[in-house]
C-alpha cells in the first residue's frame, strides 16, 4: 500500500478516533474525518466551546485511528493538528451529517475546523477469519510466529 492508497483509505472512512493530550493524560473521542490528500490534511468540524482546541493548541501532536474489524483494516496517522477559522474551506468540506451537530450549517459560529497535517501513517490490513484461523492453526502446529497479514509505516 502507498500514501495514496492511504488517502484513499482514509477518506473512505466516515469515523476515527482523534487522540490528544489533555494535561498529562492522553484522550481519545470519536470523530467524523475528511481525509482530502489535495490539503495533505484529515479535517474534522468540531464545537468553539468544546476543549479539543484548547488541547491542540497546548501539545499539537495527536494520532488519529481508524478501525474497521469487518475487513481487517488498521490505520494509525500522526502529526501535528492546529485549529483554523477558514469560513470558505468549512463551507467547502461540510456534509449535510454536520447538521446534527450544528444546525446553523457551515455559518454557524460554533463550528470550527481541526486540521491534521499527517506525517507519519502505520497499517495492518489482515487476512479474512477464516483464513486468519488457519494460518494460526498451522503457525501453532509448526511453532512458528503466523503471518497474519500485511504491516507497513509510510512518510505521508
Amino acid at each position: 500500500m502507498d500514501s495514496h492508497e492511504i488517502w484513499e483509505e482514509m477518506a473512505g472512512r466516515h469515523s476515527c478516533m482523534l487522540i490528544d493530550r489533555d494535561g498529562h493524560r492522553l484522550r481519545a473521542r470519536p470523530m467524523a474525518p475528511v481525509a482530502r490528500e489535495e490539503d495533505h490534511a484529515i479535517w474534522f468540524v468540531t464545537d468553539a466551546h468544546a476543549s479539543k482546541d484548547d488541547e491542540i493548541t497546548h501539545d499539537p501532536q495527536v494520532c488519529v485511528t481508524f478501525a474497521d474489524p469487518s475487513d481487517h483494516f488498521y490505520l494509525s496517522v500522526s502529526g501535528p493538528a492546529e485549529v483554523v477559522r477558514d469560513p470558505a474551506k468549512l463551507k467547502q468540506i461540510w456534509s449535510n451529517a454536520m447538521e446534527a451537530y450544528f444546525p446553523g450549517g457551515p455559518d454557524d459560529p460554533n463550528a470550527i475546523l481541526l486540521r491534521v497535517r499527517p506525517e507519519q501513517a502505520e497499517y495492518w490490513q489482515g487476512d479474512s477469519t477464516l483464513m486468519t484461523g488457519v494460518k494460526m492453526a498451522a503457525a501453532i502446529m509448526k511453532e512458528e510466529r503466523a503471518s497474519l497479514g500485511e504491516n507497513a509505516k509510510l512518510r505521508l
